[in-house]
């Protein structure tokens, strides 16, 4: 069953060239030897820590290739690997570590020193088999955890790779996401949900041996798994770009055109921040020949830009849920927007995936016609982890299909479909708004206020007001200068009709992100209300 299950891409890529680099980072190289030897040793030190088939463990690292070793090295353990952002409030680690109940731990000894000296941590480390620590040894008080292994101690292990027990309707990892409540929910994704995707990816892109990879997703979101298990299938070398180079974007390029990058699957947000901040240069990033971009839609103006600058490299729009693995639809843009208020579609279903627009009455959509976009096929996640009611409302019979097992995932998007078949994605189901007797889309008036040629970002909430006034559709927009509001209610009145026309128009710096890239819509939110209670105390 080996060649079913993902740490197989590896043992293929160290057969057939043991001395390439699989990975690079700011500290250096990893070949594919090196990588498949050390797995092996922490597949090897797991299982001697008690780590059975099917177990969590979680990893807590920066960005570094070391994440990429954890993660395999705990796959080749037959057990399931667990990333969390090492940067995430504490609340957030204490429910997702106490949500999956890990056998084992995978960290850097800076982390595990702050771990253990947090009170909601404590109970749930002492509970773990065992930590590893992927360092050197330090001082760290051993009574807060159980003893830990470090990276040293591996040395004496033997690189022999181990038995797997697995098969491919096994798990391989949990991802948490964010539900609209805000707790994490963990979606179970099997191997055979990411072989399906990869499989078709490598085809698809045309992804070779020779090809470098830009790594700029964090490995808690869905779209590292691109990242790495393209790389490995193809047998070519990812490169991680570290924290603090996200940090400054625009020496993205720089990283692109000294690396030799030829394929970058990145956020929405990094594209469109290289676009407004100027960075796009003719002469610039000659290895380039792929750009994928999802996650958040991409305003076409910042599309235009890219293709204007690079007419010769190729761009693709992709879309697809966490509960979907990775990407369930592409659209290769073969010509550029002629205009900014152009949609980009999200074109077709991927192979082995079906895409249904469905009414509120789970009928087929007609063409043009607006409704819920609903996927099957082998890419559908096994489900959210220890939480079967939320995994029946969301996972559901097909109710075009004809039998009890034929599922679909409802996303929650609202989609439709045009004429020729390509899809166009509407936005959210809940970002679908009613207010003052009106049922209003969002993303409608987002979309007009992009087609502003000094906006660089826009986010339009229904924002609570004041609990004796109504709430109010409130307009938020980042650009490089001045904004006068009453000129975008005047542009805005142009495209829309007046009940969609925010009431306020606030301008900041920065529209926050969160950490996956996409618009932080809950700050936003504490943001408004904070200087509502503001104006309110200046009044009184």
């Amino acid at each position: 069953m080996e060649k079913y299950l993902l740490q197989s891409y590896l043992d293929d890529g160290w057969r057939a060239h043991p001395e390439k680099p699989a990975l690079v980072d700011e500290h250096g190289t990893m070949t594919y030897g090196r990588l498949y030897d050390d797995a092996n040793r922490i597949a090897r030190c797991l299982a001697s820590g008690g780590v059975k088939r099917q177990d969590r463990v979680v990893i807590c690292m920066k960005r570094s290739s070391r994440v990429v070793l954890a993660l395999l090295g705990i796959l080749k353990a037959d057990a399931i690997y667990v990333p969390v952002d090492a940067k995430a409030p504490v609340e957030r680690q204490v429910k997702i570590i106490a949500d999956c109940q890990p056998a084992a731990l995978i960290c850097e000894e800076p982390m595990l020193r702050n771990m253990a000296g947090l009170d909601g941590l404590k109970s749930h480390l002492q509970a773990l088999r065992i930590v590893l620590v992927l360092g050197p040894k330090s001082d760290i008080d051993k009574a807060l955890v159980p003893p830990c292994i470090y990276w040293d101690d591996l040395r004496d292990l033997t690189a022999e790779p181990p038995l797997y027990h697995n098969i491919d309707a096994d798990a391989a990892y949990i991802l948490y996401t964010s539900g609209s409540t805000g707790v994490p929910k963990g979606v179970v994704v099997s191997h055979l949900n990411v072989a399906n995707y990869i499989e078709w990816a490598v085809e698809c892109f045309r992804i070779e041996a020779q090809d470098r990879i830009l790594g700029t997703a964090p490995f808690h979101f869905d779209m590292s798994t691109f990242d790495v298990f393209a790389t490995l299938k193809a047998g070519g070398t990812l490169f991680i770009v570290s924290e603090r180079l996200l940090l400054f974007p625009a020496k993205l390029l720089d990283t692109i055109e000294r690396e030799g990058i030829t394929l970058w699957k990145g956020v929405s947000s990094l594209l469109m921040y290289l676009s407004s901040t100027g960075s796009l240069k003719e002469d610039r990033i000659p290895s380039l020949k792929r750009v994928l971009f999802g996650g958040e839609v991409l305003p076409t103006r910042h599309l235009m830009d890219w293709m204007r600058t690079y007419p010769s490299k190729r761009f693709y729009n992709v879309y697809g849920p966490t509960e979907a693995t990775g990407i369930s639809a592409y659209h290769q843009v073969e010509v550029a927007p002629a205009t900014a208020d152009e949609m980009i579609p999200i074109g077709r279903a991927c192979t082995n995936t079906e895409i249904y627009i469905l009414t509120d009455g789970d009928r087929p959509a007609a063409a043009g016609e607006t409704g819920e976009l609903c996927i099957r096929g082998s890419g559908l996640s096994l489900g959210y982890w220890n939480d079967e009611e939320k995994t029946a409302r969301a996972f559901v019979r097909n109710p075009l299909g004809s039998t009890q097992q034929d599922r679909i995932y409802r996303t929650g998007d609202l989609a439709r479909t045009r004429e020729d078949g390509v899809i166009e994605y509407l936005g959210r189901k809940d970002f679908q708004v009613k207010h003052m007797g009106y049922r209003i889309e969002i993303f409608e008036i987002e979309k007009a206020i992009l087609a502003q040629e000094y906006v660089h970002q826009a986010a339009v909430l229904l924002c609570k007001s004041l609990p004796e006034e109504v709430s109010e559709l409130v307009a938020f927009i980042e650009a490089p200068g001045a904004v006068d509001p009453d000129a975008v209610w005047q542009a805005l009145g142009r495209l829309l009709p007046s009940y969609m026309l925010p009431k306020r128009i606030l301008t900041l710096d920065r529209i926050p992100l969160n950490d996956r890239g996409k618009t932080d819509r809950p700050a936003l939110q504490d943001y408004y209300q904070a200087l509502l209670h503001e104006t309110k105390g200046g009044s009184e």
